[in-house]
C-alpha cells in the first residue's frame, strides 16, 4: 500500500522519464554544455533513481502487512481486558488492593496514543515516530508480563473459561512479542532504501530535482514558448518533498 508521500516520490522519478522521452524527440538541437544536464547522465539518473524506488516499494509492503499483523494482535486487547476484568473480580477472595492492582495494570495494558503518529518519508523524522511507536508497544508487551504474574500469583483464580485462563494471556504475549519484533525487522531496511532514495532525489549535490529543472531551464532557450514541445515539457513538475 503506497501512501500518498511515496507516490509523490514515485512521480518524480516518472516525470523525470517522461522529460528524457521529450527531449529525445528533439534529436539533435539538444546540446547542452553543461555535462550534468546531458541525455547519457539523464538516463543514468533516472535509472539510479527508478531502482531505489522499486527497493523502497518491495520493502514498504512487508513493513505494512507487519504493522497490520501487530495491530491486529493489540487492537482486541482492550475489549479482552475488560471482561478479564471482570473474571478476576469474580474469583474467590479477592480483596480491594488486589483489583486495584489488577486495574493498575490493566490502564497501563491499555494505553494508547491520543494523536496518531503520521508515517513521514524523512528518514530522521520516520525513525524517531517509529522508536516513540516501539517503545510503547513495548511497554505494553512488558506490562502482560506484569498481569500474567499478577493473575499467577492470586490465590483461587482458576477460571474453567480457556480465554481466561494464564496460558491463554501467555499466548498473547508470545503473539505482542512476534508481532512487534516483525515491525522493527521490516522498518530498518525499509527506512535505510527510504534514505538512500531520498538522498538520489532531493539531498545529493546533483539530486533528481535540481538537476531535471536545470534541464528544463536549458530546454526554455531552445524551444519556441508557443511550440507544442516547449507546453508539454511547461507541464511537467519537479518538486522537493
Amino acid at each position: 500500500m503506497a501512501s500518498s508521500s511515496e507516490t509523490g516520490h514515485a512521480k518524480n522519478v516518472a516525470n523525470l522519464n517522461l522529460l528524457i522521452s521529450n527531449i529525445s524527440a528533439l534529436g539533435n538541437i539538444y546540446n547542452p554544455s553543461n555535462s550534468k544536464i546531458q541525455l547519457a547522465k539523464l538516463q543514468n539518473l533516472y535509472d539510479m533513481a527508478s531502482s531505489q524506488q522499486e527497493n523502497v516499494n518491495s520493502l514498504l509492503s512487508p513493513y505494512s502487512l507487519a504493522v497490520d499483523a501487530r495491530e491486529a494482535v493489540f487492537k482486541p486487547l482492550n475489549r479482552d481486558l475488560s471482561k478479564l476484568r471482570k473474571a478476576y473480580k469474580a474469583t474467590e477472595g479477592v480483596n480491594a488492593q488486589q483489583l486495584e492492582d489488577f486495574m493498575t495494570i490493566i490502564r497501563k495494558l491499555k494505553g494508547v496514543r491520543k494523536t496518531k503518529l503520521t508515517a513521514p518519508t524523512d528518514p530522521e523524522q520516520a525513525e524517531a515516530n517509529h522508536s516513540v511507536s516501539q517503545l510503547s508497544y513495548d511497554q505494553r508487551t512488558n506490562n502482560m508480563d506484569a498481569l500474567i504474574s499478577l493473575l499467577q500469583n492470586t490465590p483461587n483464580y482458576k477460571p474453567n473459561e480457556t480465554e481466561y485462563q494464564v496460558a491463554a494471556y501467555q499466548d498473547k504475549k508470545s503473539q505482542m512479542l512476534a508481532t512487534t519484533q516483525a515491525v522493527a525487522d521490516t522498518f530498518i531496511p525499509l527506512n535505510n532504501a527510504r534514505s538512500l532514495r531520498n538522498a538520489t532525489l532531493y539531498q545529493a549535490e546533483d539530486n533528481l530535482v535540481d538537476i531535471a529543472n536545470t534541464a528544463k531551464d536549458y530546454l526554455f532557450t531552445i524551444l519556441d514558448s508557443d511550440s507544442a514541445q516547449y507546453k508539454a515539457i511547461a507541464r511537467i513538475k519537479f518538486k522537493k518533498r
